[in-house]
């Protein structure tokens, strides 16, 4: 991780909402896939989302009351600026500005982590050492490699490393590996696609017509639409 773009304002300066417009789908397909796979909520006592950065997916996690009443909430993040704005949120969840995996603590019950791992240097040591660290995990992947975004001119890799720091990509396939090879059980895993998100991204015509095709194949195979077009991110149950 590049840690001179999130400690000293660099990411504050190109993504000013810190993403708390997409906190509200990441959580929705968080707890549908928890739903889907027969989770026993009552038996978790903490939550701690890694990488919180503004705090919005989990003050969504604890508001949704799914959990053990009991339950604690904990946001951690090495970007001081998004933690500024995290403790704005509500004073019950309790915010650090510091790294999670340097916490001596026991093991949490479910860790969030959505979009994190593909913006640090070293992923294999981050996950592996995540994995010690719970007992169960959420993933939200970008799954930004595909056929459109080999093919096409414009380098989206590049811009998503300018834009928000992304140094790795996925399809897939190799995220389910990446988690696999560092020792995570995987229980679901399912594909996400913000529709109405993406629809408002659009500012031409054109930009709107090539949604069609894809919104065609996705009800064929959403693996097939992934691979061909983009524009998802796969949401991953695992556990240790």
């Amino acid at each position: 991780m590049h840690t001179d773009l999130y400690s000293k304002g660099q990411y504050k300066k190109k993504n000013h909402s810190y993403h708390v417009e997409d906190s509200e789908f990441k959580w929705k397909i968080f707890k549908n896939i928890l739903i889907k796979s027969n989770f026993i909520f009552n038996d978790i006592e903490s939550v701690v989302e890694v990488g919180c950065g503004a705090g919005q997916v989990l003050a969504n996690a604890k508001s949704s009351k799914i959990f053990n009443p009991t339950c604690k909430f904990a946001g951690y993040d090495i970007n001081p600026d998004a933690i500024d704005l995290a403790k704005k949120i509500d004073k019950d969840l309790n915010f650090f500005n510091s790294d999670y995996l340097e916490i001596k603590n026991g093991r949490d019950d479910l860790i969030l982590s959505a979009d994190v791992f593909e913006h640090v240097e070293n992923t294999y040591d981050f996950l592996s050492k995540l994995r010690a660290k719970g007992n169960f995990f959420l993933f939200n992947i970008p799954l930004e490699i595909s056929f459109l975004s080999m093919i096409r001119k414009k380098n989206i890799f590049e811009d998503s490393y300018q834009k928000v720091g992304h140094l790795h990509f996925y399809n897939k396939r190799t995220a389910l590996l990446t988690l696999k090879n560092c020792g995570f059980k995987i229980i679901k895993f399912e594909f996400a696609k913000d529709r109405l998100f993406e629809f408002k991204k659009k500012k031409n015509l054109k930009q709107l017509l090539i949604l069609f095709p894809q919104y065609i194949l996705e009800k064929l195979s959403l693996d097939l639409s992934s691979s061909l077009f983009g524009g998802y991110s796969l949401v991953v149950l695992a556990k240790k």
